[in-house]
């Protein structure tokens, strides 16, 4: 029997054009401190990720991924923000809350959903660093502290998770540094400007201590100062009379000055 061969059509490849994925729009709620909102709000614009403030939050409440509370001192405020968070955002949505001088622990005492809460030591200047420092408790869902290290992480920060505790890591430092140099002055040991100097030089600090307490705000110094103390009850967190005083005035030296 004689075979035919049978001719195959070649089957058409279909050129449909898949549809670009979209990345996914990253948004940010930011309640708290005015310089502290100022700073991330800037880092955040500069990544692209849209950022919300309280007016605009009741509208949006459902597009916002991530939420900061930046609230450096003040329990009233900062409960009163927390809260307001929990009552129009998602129950999956971080929750990432300034925790220098309230730990991370006592705040969650306030809300109902512990588990999307993660701490961060938000202190003025330190988000110019390559680092952040994180915490969390026995609350935390790992999911949440994952999604919040991603969060820096695509932004190029590395998250560093440190114990709950008062003052947290860099800030605790920073601010004994700042402390110290106000004894300095007070006791007559060197000039304002020659301490700056100093440390910029010997230490190689981007700023000198005392600027650098300018810079943040000598009340946020203060305040975490007195956090730490009544924390702790050690002395090596006991104010400088000095900075108590300058903190009341708010500017005490600037490089320009000649002091």
């Amino acid at each position: 029997m004689k075979q035919v061969n049978k001719k195959t059509t070649p089957v058409k490849k279909s050129f449909v054009k898949k549809k670009e994925e979209q990345p996914a729009v990253i948004s940010a709620a930011l309640l708290g401190d005015e310089l502290l909102l100022q700073e991330y709000a800037k880092l955040f614009e500069e990544n692209r990720i849209t950022v919300f403030f309280e007016k605009s939050l009741p509208a949006n409440a459902k597009k916002i991924t991530y939420a900061f509370e930046l609230t450096t001192a003040d329990a009233g405020t900062k409960k009163k923000h927390l809260q307001l968070f929990e009552k129009l955002l998602s129950p999956e949505t971080p929750i990432i809350s300034s925790s220098i001088t309230q730990t991370l622990l006592e705040q969650m005492q306030w809300m109902q959903h512990k588990e999307r809460l993660v701490g961060i030591g938000a202190f003025p200047t330190l988000i110019e660093n390559s680092a952040v420092e994180l915490t969390t408790t026995f609350h935390t869902k790992s999911e949440i502290a994952d999604a919040v290290q991603n969060f820096f992480a695509a932004i190029k920060k590395e998250a560093c998770f440190v114990q709950d505790s008062v003052g947290m890591v860099m800030p605790r430092i920073l601010c004994q540094i700042i402390n110290e140099a106000m004894f300095a002055v007070q006791y007559g040991i060197a000039q304002p400007k020659d301490i700056d100097e100093a440390m910029k030089l010997a230490m190689q600090f981007p700023l000198g201590p005392i600027e650098w307490g300018e810079k943040i705000g000598f009340k946020n110094i203060v305040d975490v100062l007195d956090a730490l103390h009544s924390f702790t009850k050690e002395e090596r967190y006991k104010v400088s009379p000095l900075l108590r005083r300058i903190s009341l005035a708010g500017v005490f030296w600037n490089s320009h000055s000649s002091r």
